[in-house]
């Protein structure tokens, strides 16, 4: 039996901007060095209470783990962004 391809993945969904707060980058300079601050919390406790709800099946919640890396890969690249440019 010959091997046949597998289906491609389905298509990346589209998220619009991450919800950082608009003062986070001022917020952050603000703040003490060992105090950690997430500007991806609401796209973390979204993925956190979907596998709260059903019952830490991942593969139901892949959705909202898509939207937490998408925020916090946005939010790496700001980042860096503000370093190279001297602002953080």
């Amino acid at each position: 039996m010959p091997l046949s391809k597998p289906p491609p993945p389905p298509p990346k969904p589209e998220f619009g901007e991450p919800s950082t707060p608009k003062d986070f980058n001022e917020k952050f300079k603000q703040k003490p060095l060992t105090k950690y601050m997430n500007p991806c919390a609401l796209e973390e406790k979204q993925s956190m209470k979907c596998l709260d709800d059903n019952n830490y099946e991942k593969d139901k919640c892949n959705y909202f783990f898509m939207q937490y890396r998408e925020c916090k890969k946005k939010w790496m690249e700001e980042r860096r962004r503000l370093r190279r440019a001297g602002e953080l």
